[in-house]
């Protein structure tokens, strides 16, 4: 079966049966100011995200796994990072590294000063964030029984997410929804148009002939590339021509498809054909829907041996809820452990990623899947952690 026909398998399986309209897909929960004020209701980031599979990204403070990596194996590791001598100073390369994370599996944010964040998991865990994203430092929107609040970023003292009503008195917008048409596949799903607009409130920006045009995603029906600008076929029946913005043009940052069983499709401006919106069927995944979390369980398999036990991949995700990374063509991938099979390295540059539900992804352009990755932990029956370079890796199977 063709990888596009999986997609489609598995995109009719999760949605077979009738679909109970429901606002629990939004990012809801309480924000308490520097105060003591507390605000509640639906949650947006800045002018971005909106609903518990959008991807809260900042940077980790520090890598404490190095801790468990012989130091010679640290300085080589360095050495493999290292692009040159900094005559200023001889700044070692960082060896921390971005995170990224659905807001349904966050419990809560602790904000602290210059772009530092405490993390609280579901299960309870925490993690140290600084900085590295728009995401911190963000304008925070509260739509409540209060009304529209902004609340500045400096302002906020914690960040509690909540299980969101099945019904908001109170909304933004409605979800952008449809079909998004590539040279690969096609994906079906609640979108995120150039990688920031999520609500049907949001407006598309373009250049005609006859002036600026700011169109609801609501009114509009269908999106097509043309030339150096896109079409664009209003509900109404109009079309008109539009350009000269990130929105419709070679700069558009990426069109997102949240994909059940499969993650963050982002499909660059190179691989868009076109996209037809369509009413969504649900708001998305509730708060309730996501797990607690646990760590990455699986077996490494080298040319010679086989590791089992608690996996810590690439230095760096140790959880079942973080992504790996990679793109296919100028379309890049944002998987969740937790839906990953196997992975398997394929030459120097790039790997095969089986997923759980049956498809099939041929991934590279990412440390995650090439050579630049920097190996795996494995941690069985309380000894100290293995350590396998990613060169010696034939594949990594996940349970």
């Amino acid at each position: 079966m063709s990888a596009r026909a999986l997609v489609a398998v598995a995109l009719g399986l999760t949605f077979a049966g009738p679909v109970l309209a429901s606002d629990v897909g939004y990012i809801y929960g309480r924000v308490e100011t520097d105060n003591g004020q507390k605000y509640v209701g639906q949650l947006r980031w800045g002018d971005e995200e909106s609903f518990w599979d959008d991807l809260f990204n900042a940077n980790k403070a520090e890598n404490d796994n190095l801790a468990d990596l012989d130091p010679r194996v640290v300085d080589d590791i360095k050495d493999r990072h290292w692009h040159g001598w900094d005559v200023f100073g001889g700044n070692e390369p960082d060896l921390t590294h971005v995170f990224a994370i659905r807001f349904g599996d966050l419990k809560r944010l602790e904000v602290h000063s210059r772009g530092n964040v405490v993390a609280e998991f579901r299960n309870g865990e925490e993690l140290q964030l600084k900085g590295g994203s728009n995401d911190v430092g963000a304008v925070v929107t509260v739509m409540g029984k209060q009304g529209k609040r902004e609340i500045p970023w400096d302002r906020i003292r914690t960040i509690e997410f909540m299980d969101t009503p099945a019904a908001l008195g109170y909304k933004l917008g409605e979800p952008i929804y449809g079909t998004v048409k590539s040279g690969r596949y096609d994906f079906t799903g609640r979108i995120q148009w150039d990688n920031d607009e999520t609500l049907t409130t949001d407006k598309l920006d373009g250049e005609t002939s006859d002036g600026n045009a700011h169109l609801e995603f609501g009114e509009i029906a269908s999106i097509r590339k043309h030339k150096s600008g896109a079409l664009v076929t209003l509900r109404s029946g109009d079309e008109m021509y539009l350009r000269g913005t990130n929105d419709v043009n070679s700069e558009n940052r990426g069109i997102v498809v949240i994909v059940p069983r499969l993650g963050s499709v982002k499909i660059g401006w190179d691989d868009f054909d076109e996209v037809t919106f369509s009413g969504a069927p649900t708001s998305g995944r509730s708060y309730a829907d996501y797990s607690n979390g646990r760590p990455l369980l699986g077996t490494v398999v080298t040319k010679g041996n086989r590791l089992d036990g608690q996996l810590v991949f690439d230095l760096d995700e140790s959880r079942d809820f973080e992504l790996l990374q990679g793109k296919n063509g100028s379309t890049e991938y944002l998987i969740p452990f937790r839906e990953i099979a196997s992975i398997k390295p394929e030459g120097k540059w790039r790997s095969v990623v089986q997923l759980k539900m049956g498809l099939t992804i041929e991934l590279e352009d990412s440390e995650d899947v090439n050579r630049d990755n920097d190996g795996l932990l494995v941690f069985a029956g309380g000894q100290k952690p293995a350590y396998v370079e990613w060169r010696d890796v034939t594949e990594v199977r996940f349970r």
